[in-house]
């Protein structure tokens, strides 16, 4: 009896180390892929910003590439070549979706913001446009919203007709302070009196002001990548149909180029379910010593899955 119940604790010591060590080894094994898989994903974040340093005549929307970059015409080009030119090779077409690099594939997004309106530079004229836009009621949760968002932004304590400032604020639970300072990121919004996540983020039947703002100071917004949400916000109904007409005729509206772009990049192990998403929000400067690349945002370890844009061209 005795050397039987030498033989089970044994075992069952055995049984234990065993599930341990396999423990280690898939811990191990996750750790590893995990980094490979980040490299993957820093690789794809290179190419994108490869991509956004070329020389590009436009920047527009594709239904198929999604963002696409125009080829400069060489100089002293004929008009009826230019015309053959921008009909057949307006823009480079470059591979994105699964690119095998060592044991994995790299997949990476190009997102326009410069297709949306900077919101701490917005007047109060937009600002309605775009709730109105968004549904929300003419006049008073209108005119709260549309001054609260620009009291928060203000330097001073001097709230506006249906603003807020630090007295609203002190008196909510827990009580915090008005930002008087310029927005760092569109989640702060949901602090503003009047907003709540519905209409920050938008539903399944409705957009969200996410949509229509960002908080980087663009050279320009451009009408090749707007959507026509936010095309009939900052143009006249007239202007709207004629870039879109446009852009359904030859793929972009005018030679507009962007600064502003989010690169979303993720990384696989092959036959793993291990990966590894970046996101980093790019911003293209042009100076007296060429083109440089100042990152403005890094999420070293994004949640958001890349999923195919559903790119509005009409």
């Amino acid at each position: 009896m005795m050397v039987l119940w030498v033989f089970v604790l044994l075992i069952g010591l055995a049984t234990e180390f065993a599930f341990s060590m396999k423990g280690e080894v898939n811990t191990t094994r996750n750790f590893k892929e995990d980094a490979e898989s980040y490299h993957l994903a820093k690789a794809g974040i290179h190419l994108g910003m490869a991509e956004i340093l070329a020389p590009a005549r436009f920047h527009a929307l594709h239904s198929d590439h999604g963002l696409i970059t125009g080829i400069p015409l060489p100089s002293g080009i004929k008009a009826q070549e230019e015309a053959t030119i921008k009909e057949k090779n307006a823009y480079r077409s470059i591979k994105r979706k699964a690119i095998p690099l060592g044991r994995g594939t790299i997949t990476y997004t190009l997102e326009d913001e410069n297709g949306k309106i900077p919101i701490n530079q917005a007047t109060r004229n937009i600002l309605v446009k775009v709730l109105t836009t968004l549904g929300v009621k003419i006049g008073e949760n209108r005119d709260i919203i549309a001054d609260s968002i620009l009291d928060w932004i203000d330097v001073d304590n001097n709230y506006r007709l249906n603003g807020a400032e630090n007295d609203f604020y002190q008196n909510q639970n827990p009580p915090y302070f008005a930002k008087n300072g310029s927005i760092e990121n569109l989640d702060e919004l949901i602090k503003i009196r009047g907003v709540d996540e519905k209409l920050l983020y938008g539903t399944n039947e409705l957009l969200g002001l996410n949509h229509f703002f960002t908080v980087y100071k663009l050279k320009a917004i451009n009408p090749n990548t707007a959507s026509p949400h936010v095309l009939s916000v900052i143009f006249s109904e007239s202007q709207m149909k004629l870039i879109i007409n446009t852009r359904k005729e030859k793929g972009f509206y005018d030679n507009s180029t962007s600064d502003y772009f989010i690169i979303r990049s993720t990384g696989r192990i092959d036959g793993s379910p291990t990966n590894h998403t970046i996101k980093t929000v790019i911003q293209k400067i042009s100076g007296k010593n060429g083109l440089k690349l100042l990152t403005h945002y890094w999420d070293d370890n994004s949640f958001e899955n890349i999923i195919k844009p559903e790119f509005e061209i009409n």
